[in-house]
């Protein structure tokens, strides 16, 4: 939390004097959480009364983010607070927290949507409008951003994750912790943010929820970490642990994972909270036989605060037992109030009830729109079809024409359906009524046939319910269904050209899709702004430019499947290129639907060859600083002006491990109009070359890599080799 120093060092009297008033008692009523609902008021006051909780979650299960559910007014949080802070002896103020994970009322896209965006400064600001929603309603601690690297589709949390590279994660990370926490967390309108899930819970096993993970300490350190270590040098406040565990150790109970390489080696200096419950999971986990053991396994990993299960209320009997040291409860309390200082709680306890509730804005919405347009993937564009004529007589057909609580996704409680743009109202404020063809039901294909077939092209609206992904919304399958497919096979064999509009929350196989399809636009869950910004890609208005953050599979036999993967002894690495009779399937096609880092646009833009200041640095030049320099020029040879991301991949020859055939270690969007050319450059330093070894020591070593500037992961449009010298 370097950000913060030198306000951390004038709470630090503060925080100590308060130290010294406290009991044993005091302390560890600061570790334990409450679950909240509108009916638990009189409950709740009772125990703010009696000082004996430090946090309520603004929930009463624990889905509750995805799910209706009766929470409190910000009146009635004041009421809870006036206890705590008028009525106990010390009067510390309580920590009120929600999943407010993609937007309060104003939802923006899923964060794997945001991702494709590949633009962080967008996602800043989304964050930081959903973090003054939030704290105008009541809130102080948000349980995001949610940094699971994840390399499988099935795994219904996969909606919540920034995807399958690390390095995207870390970028995803830093955004959207500087959003929701800004410079100063006591400011008006911003939140305490909180990293999750630590750690390995997108490895789940068979894209199980809640399953166990197997990875590697080099793994970990090189893949799952990095999202994370990126959001604790953002300053990130708090740490949700993870209900998985790892090679046979819940994370729970791990003070390798949670004490030593988060608190210590990472130096975070937030507070850790369990995930729901997980303290209680560890007796399901078979680690521990009862309660108080339970209490004693978290604290001793690390973990600071206990959501809802309150067993820590064994730790006074474990500490008279001699089973668990003070030293643990202070840590964890001096975490928790340190906290509770940087947001301000101790000066201003209370919500503005004259001014909550501070939602949708129209630059709010403006941005909500901006986001899904440059989160929106066009996949495929035969004979350039789009973008659409306004003359055009478009029929309208599929299960999501009109569908609204669809488009917000999973996690989006606060999110109302009333204020969504259809796709229909969306295509409807773009070329009007009268233009619009469509049946009576449009999500029933045998009543579609005379709209298709007095229009000059389908846009096909398709998609999966929003409770079909998110937590404990595993599939086994990621192919689009036969039901939805037929939408666009009928009016293909009637003749017609074929847009398809796939809004899902996880990545799924369109493979039979794209033979009926002139045109794919997979629009993820938007959010409240999706019938809008769809209908100005379609019509023009705006240049698709998203990339994909994962992996596509053709069918879901080839899962896991991601692009950042070692070779193997036998030359079948499972990377996505044709193998021929050598190849990873006897059935299918080695290679992915769509590589990571794809995207189509309206445009195109041609790349020049590399320059580069110098093809070799020693060792000791790259470990005190020295970089490369590399210059391409990119223009825009094509009609329409438009965006391009320009990506950087890196590949280590020979090394001391199984190193990726490329990863992803450096990116710029630009913007660029037509005819006109740029030149950008990328640095290539010790961050970009080193890894953790098997030691986990991060190093460079010496030897060739060759360095590629592409479209996406597959697309080597100029490359160039380097040396680094011993």
């Amino acid at each position: 939390m370097e950000k913060y120093k030198d306000k951390n060092e004038s709470l630090g009297s503060r925080l100590e004097d308060l130290m010294s008033k406290m009991t044993v008692k005091d302390k560890i009523n600061q570790l334990n959480q409450e679950m909240t609902n509108r009916y638990l008021i009189d409950e709740l006051i009772e125990k703010a009364m009696k000082g004996i909780m430090g946090s309520c979650i603004l929930a009463d299960n624990p889905f509750a983010g995805s799910t209706e559910y009766h929470t409190m007014t910000v009146k009635d949080l004041n009421k809870i607070q006036k206890e705590a802070v008028e009525k106990t002896r010390l009067g510390i103020p309580l920590i009120f927290g929600n999943d407010v994970i993609h937007g309060a009322r104003t939802t923006f896209p899923i964060p794997l949507a945001q991702a494709a965006t590949w633009d962080f400064e967008l996602i800043k600001e989304a964050a930081s409008i959903m973090a003054r929603e939030a704290n105008s309603a009541g809130v102080h601690w948000t349980f995001a951003p949610m940094l699971d690297i994840s390399r499988d589709p099935r795994w219904g949390r996969i909606i919540e994750s920034p995807g399958e590279d690390p390095f995207l994660g870390a970028m995803y990370a830093k955004a959207s912790v500087e959003g929701i926490q800004g410079d100063d967390m006591s400011a008006k309108g911003k939140l305490a943010a909180c990293a999750k899930h630590y750690i390995g819970y997108g490895a789940a096993e068979g894209g199980r929820d809640y399953n166990k993970s197997e990875i590697s300490d080099y793994l970990l350190k090189n893949i799952y970490l990095t999202a994370f270590k990126a959001a604790v040098d953002a300053g990130i406040a708090t740490v949700m642990t993870s209900f998985n565990e790892i090679s046979g150790q819940p994370v729970t109970s791990s003070e390798y994972h949670i004490r030593q390489l988060l608190k210590q080696e990472l130096g975070f200096e937030g507070f850790v909270v369990s995930d729901w419950c997980s303290v209680q999971k560890l007796m399901n986990q078979g680690v521990a036989d009862n309660e108080k053991d339970c209490a004693l396994l978290a604290v001793k990993a690390g973990i600071d605060m206990d959501m809802v299960d309150r067993y820590y209320d064994h730790i006074e009997e474990l500490l008279s037992e001699g089973k668990l040291e003070m030293v643990h409860v202070d840590d964890a309390v001096r975490r928790i109030l340190r906290i509770k200082f940087m947001l301000g709680l101790f000066d201003n306890p209370y919500f503005d009830e004259s001014e909550s509730e501070d939602y949708m804005r129209e630059s709010d919405l403006l941005h909500a729109k901006e986001i899904a347009m440059h989160s929106m993937i066009l996949l495929k564009n035969e004979d350039n079809l789009l973008p659409l004529c306004k003359q055009n007589k478009v029929a309208l057909v599929g299960p999501i024409v009109h569908e609204k609580r669809i488009l917000l996704g999973s996690w989006s409680a606060g999110g109302r359906p009333e204020d969504v743009i259809s796709l229909y109202e969306g295509i409807k404020a773009m070329i009007g009524e009268e233009n619009i063809l469509t049946s009576a039901n449009p999500s029933w294909y045998d009543s579609i046939y005379r709209a298709v077939k007095n229009s000059d092209v389908v846009v096909v609206a398709l998609g999966e319910d929003e409770n079909l992904s998110g937590e404990g919304r595993c599939v086994s399958s990621v192919e689009l269904p036969d039901y939805q497919v037929k939408f666009a096979k009928i009016a293909k064999e009637l003749g017609k050209k074929v847009v398809s509009v796939v809004f899902n929350g996880r990545p799924v196989s369109i493979t039979e899709l794209m033979k009926y399809s002139d045109a794919v636009l997979y629009s993820w869950q938007p959010g409240v702004m999706a019938g809008a910004a769809v209908a100005e890609i379609l019509f023009g208005g705006f240049v698709p430019c998203g990339r994909l953050p994962v992996t596509i599979v053709r069918y879901t036999g080839q899962i896991p499947m991601y692009y950042n993967t070692p070779n193997n002894s036998d030359n079948r690495t499972g990377y996505y290129r044709e193998l021929g009779e050598h190849g990873n399937y006897e059935d299918v096609s080695d290679a992915p639907l769509f590589p990571f880092g794809f995207g189509l646009s309206y445009t195109s833009f041609e790349y020049s060859d590399i320059v580069c200041d110098k093809t070799a640095l020693s060792l000791k030049e790259i470990n005190e600083g020295n970089k490369l320099t590399l210059k391409i020029k990119i223009k825009n040879i094509g009609q329409y002006d438009g965006y391009e991301t320009v990506q950087c991949y890196i590949r280590d020859i020979v090394a001391s491990m199984c190193r990726p055939l490329k990863e992803l270690k450096a990116f710029q969007k630009i913007w660029l109009e037509a005819g006109k050319e740029i030149e950008i450059k990328f640095e290539i330093g010790r961050n970009e070359l080193a890894f953790y070894n098997n030691q986990g020591k991060f190093v460079v070593e010496p030897g060739k890599f060759i360095i590629e500037i592409a479209k996406n992961c597959v697309s080597v449009d100029r490359k160039i080799e380097i040396n680094v010298d011993d």
